[in-house]
């Protein structure tokens, strides 16, 4: 009997002196991770990473178990972020104004950041009006559709109401908000509006309609080229308790980005399969490949965008630089 009380009491000593190297063993990562998406081709990257297997690809490659990606649809902003701050999701799709509003509200609290950008998108102004060759040719009266008086192309119309009219709110006096597909009918139609400041795949709808035409883009009105359209994005505390994940969710977007520039017959595909649109696959090739919307993960022009939307008051914080709205993931890969 005391052999046996001994032999139990090295035992019970032996579990407690274990006790503090179990308690200080690193959490495995996740091997699962839910990513909320919205609709469009501006978030097609997602989509193929997840349909091509790339996420799980990249994870093993990292030495991780797998990873096993779902995707739950969201329609705008608002919903995506509540899915966000609720744990609903641990990643999610934004529009490039969005997430810099989601990044402002939630410093020093949630911190939801950008983990990776997808995508710019060329915007491009429209008429079917007589006369009207510019944005100062618009009369009192003529609307001018964008999809919300927050989104990318209200902002980006206001800046070029300073730029070319001398006063942003020229463009308030302009704008009316519809969606994309009644503002598409509408100018078709030659019907309630004089003007629409559209997105692809609309841009390429309206640009074959020979009764309308084009007289302004986005490119060039905040900096060089076209700010980002689109990004992935996440609250701080996942990525810090997932960095590989992390990575090799941005690794896996890389891929998708690459195969979309190298097939967009199979990118087409995919899209096709993931939304199930009116729209066929030659005209979705059409516009991977005519330049309207350019896949990249690195940023451009956030802080630029940031600027206009400062100024037009939809931010109370002003980022010093891109690195400041994106996790360190992406701080080796170029941006601006």
């Amino acid at each position: 009997m005391p052999i046996r009380l001994a032999a139990v009491s090295v035992r019970l000593l032996i579990a407690v002196l274990m006790l503090p190297v179990v308690g200080g063993a690193v959490r495995a990562e996740t091997t699962s991770v839910r990513i909320g998406l919205q609709y469009g081709l501006v978030y097609l990257p997602v989509m193929i990473a997840q349909s091509e297997g790339l996420f799980d690809k990249r994870a093993k490659a990292a030495g991780l178990d797998g990873l096993s990606v779902t995707l739950t649809r969201f329609s705008g902003s608002t919903a995506m972020n509540d899915a966000l701050l609720s744990d609903s999701v641990e990643l999610g799709t934004l529009g490039a104004a969005g997430a810099l509003i989601a990044w402002d509200k939630t410093r020093g609290r949630q911190q939801i950041k950008s983990l990776t950008a997808l995508s710019s998108v060329v915007y491009t102004l429209f008429t079917g009006k007589p006369g009207v060759a510019a944005l100062k040719d618009f009369t009192f009266g003529d609307k001018v559709a964008v999809p919300a008086f927050n989104s990318p192309q209200a902002i980006l119309l206001r800046v070029a109401a300073a730029q070319q009219l001398g006063d942003p709110a020229r463009a308030d006096t302009l704008m009316v908000s519809l969606p994309h597909p009644d503002a598409t009918a509408a100018m078709r139609a030659g019907q309630g509006i004089a003007g629409y400041f559209s997105t692809p795949p609309f841009t390429q709808v309206l640009r074959a309609d020979p009764k309308l035409r084009a007289i302004m883009t986005s490119t060039g009105l905040i900096g060089d080229g076209d700010p980002t359209a689109a990004t992935l994005n996440a609250k701080q505390g996942f990525v810090e308790a997932n960095p590989k994940v992390a990575q090799a969710i941005l690794a896996g977007m890389e891929d998708a980005v690459a195969l979309i520039r190298s097939d967009p017959k199979r990118a087409a595909s995919i899209y096709l399969a993931s939304e199930q649109v009116q729209i066929d696959r030659a005209q979705v090739e059409t516009i991977l490949t005519d330049g309207s919307i350019i896949y990249d993960v690195a940023p451009k022009g956030m802080v630029n965008l940031a600027k206009a939307m400062a100024a037009q008051g939809f931010l109370r914080k002003l980022p010093t630089d891109w690195q400041e709205i994106f996790f360190p993931a992406l701080k080796d890969r170029d941006g601006s």
